[in-house]
């Protein structure tokens, strides 16, 4: 192309003319097995522990690709060199991609490295940094080669069920390594190929989304789905993680209420589905007590429960990371430079004489990010969430199918933030791939809706 275009919204009627130089647009699946690949080592290598690649059980575990493993080392800094080189290759469909891009999450992408300037530990601000730059790095790359409409769930779905397969036969060969052994309820609970069992149950909590998708949306039948949909749902109770558990169920049931809606109800389902994050976000509220007394609201939720308003007792290590958040109430202390290890020189070292343990994470996606990005960051994650609603709106009017899919995954990780750490969470690197392929993938598909409008073209659109 040799003048730049103007992208119209996908309301606007297509011109009566298209430009001339439309040519420009074609279909492309060039790169798209390579890119493929990249998601497939990104996404396994961030759930495998570092110690089941090398075969060297008593190495410190490095899933997140932030520490000074040469393995570790090797793989992040060759998926981002990769990501480079196809970024610089397919230039201006990046540039209109990023122009799509959810904003809040570019926002996201540029606090952190700023962080390092007031971090508690700079250099491990840095180095996670590096590692988030390589996940989305990897992630445009992947929207910019071999574009389709179910790309997204075709490449990650055989790979999120391969590590589950895996897991369970890992557990039968080898439970010393896939079953926990400790006391209450880590015992006999499962955690397959990953680090610890919240990490397996949310793998396997991935698996039911994608499979139940696949079986609703038609992308696969019946037979080929429910046994894989019956494994997942399996592995989620194996892992014995509530809160995977509860957020497999309720984004299930979203994904039920939307495709069994009957056609005059189905306008009504912008509003359905700005209720359910309205709820979800007053819950984190309430749990952050930004607002005071907003917790009474969900007292006769939590006494119908029969559970706290935590769902897993998890208040004193919050109260912990509230009274460090109060150091850095509005920055923060800086991108994961507060979970340094139980050593002497970190902050988090405390909890081992306060709780007699070390949690890793602050087991509440949100109040992870007050703590390390301050009350900035969660402004960021609002507005990243009401974005990522707004958008699979938007894309609802095109294709319900893959808006569902991408609500689903929103009001998972959305419930799942409310007791575990993963919005941005190196702990948990891989459900970090996932969410920022999501949301890349979400782009993408409005940018399509909005090249073929504006070129009138049917089929997938690539850039030469």
């Amino acid at each position: 192309m040799n003048r730049p275009l103007t992208l119209r919204s996908p309301r606007a009627r297509p011109q009566a003319n298209p430009p001339a130089d439309s040519r420009g647009w074609v279909p492309d699946s060039r790169g798209s097995l390579f890119a493929a690949l990249m998601v497939w080592v990104l996404i396994i290598y961030l759930a495998v522990p570092i110690q089941y690649f090398s075969g060297d059980m008593n190495l410190n575990n490095d899933t997140a690709m932030g520490g000074p493993n040469p393995i570790a080392r090797a793989i992040k800094l060759g998926l981002l060199a990769c990501s480079v080189v196809i970024g610089l290759w397919r230039s201006r469909l990046a540039w209109f991609e990023l122009k799509s891009l959810n904003p809040f999450f570019l926002a996201f992408v540029a606090l952190v490295p700023l962080s390092a300037l007031w971090s508690i530990e700079p250099s491990t601000t840095i180095n996670r940094y590096i590692t988030l730059l390589s996940i989305v790095s990897v992630c445009l790359a992947f929207t910019l080669l071999g574009w389709n409409r179910t790309r997204f769930q075709d490449v990650v779905r055989p790979v999120v069920t391969a590590l589950l397969v895996a897991s369970v036969i890992f557990g039968i060969l080898h439970p010393e390594y896939a079953i926990e052994i400790g006391e209450g309820t880590l015992k006999n609970s499962w955690r397959g190929l990953t680090d610890q069992k919240n990490q397996f149950g949310m793998l396997s909590s991935f698996g039911v989304v994608f499979w139940l998708h696949a079986w609703f949306s038609k992308e696969k039948k019946w037979w080929i789905a429910f046994p894989f949909i019956g494994l997942s749902f399996t592995c989620v109770l194996l892992s014995r993680s509530s809160t995977s558990l509860l957020a497999t169920i309720l984004s299930t049931l979203f994904m039920l209420l939307v495709m069994v809606a009957p056609s005059n109800l189905r306008r009504f389902m912008p509003y359905v589905v700005s209720s359910f994050a309205v709820l979800v976000v007053v819950y984190a509220l309430a749990v952050l007590n930004v607002v005071p007394g907003m917790s009474m609201l969900l007292d006769p939720v939590a006494d119908l429960a029969g559970k706290d308003m935590t769902f897993s007792n998890r208040a004193v290590i919050w109260d912990i990371i509230k009274e460090h958040i109060q150091l850095a109430p509005v920055l923060g202390s800086g991108y994961g430079a507060y979970w340094t290890g139980p050593v002497p020189s970190s902050p988090s070292y405390t909890f081992l004489s306060r709780m007699y343990f070390y949690p890793t994470q602050s087991h509440n996606g949100y109040l992870e990010i007050v703590n390390d990005l301050g009350f900035v960051g969660l402004t960021c994650l609002l507005g990243y969430l009401v974005s990522w609603v707004y958008q699979s709106l938007q894309l609802m009017k095109f294709d319900r199918g893959q808006s569902m899919l991408f609500l689903a995954l929103f009001f998972q990780q959305a419930i799942t933030n409310l007791s575990e750490s993963t919005w941005l969470a190196i702990n948990s690197a891989f459900a970090i791939a996932v969410v920022t392929l999501a949301t890349f993938s979400l782009s993408r598909a409005l940018l399509d809706q909005r090249l073929r409008l504006y070129f009138r073209a049917p089929g997938a659109l690539g850039l030469r």
